[in-house]
């Protein structure tokens, strides 16, 4: 997943694949719990697994930033469900 790179501007996370930003909005509940308020793929790069790789990211840095992850998209909350390995940045 290092194919990607995410940009914080601090209400969003974003990443630009073949000209299209893929996006995460969030918000902070408390200073180590982040809701993930919207996963978002660009229609023209569908069915190439990119949504799940950006979440992926998003639990790679949860990871290494030490914080918990409370996944109101319905999206994120299924690529989560779907890898067991994951769920140690729900909150």
């Amino acid at each position: 997943m290092s194919d990607l790179t995410l940009h914080d501007d601090g209400r969003q996370l974003t990443t630009d694949v073949e000209g299209h930003e893929l996006v995460i909005r969030y918000d902070w509940q408390s200073d180590d719990v982040m809701r993930v308020d919207f996963v978002g793929v660009p229609s023209a790069l569908g069915g190439r697994g990119l949504g799940t790789k950006l979440v992926g990211k998003l639990v790679e840095k949860a990871r290494a930033e030490n914080f918990k992850l409370v996944p109101i998209c319905g999206f994120a909350r299924t690529q989560i469900d779907r890898h067991p390995d994951w769920k140690d940045v729900l909150a």
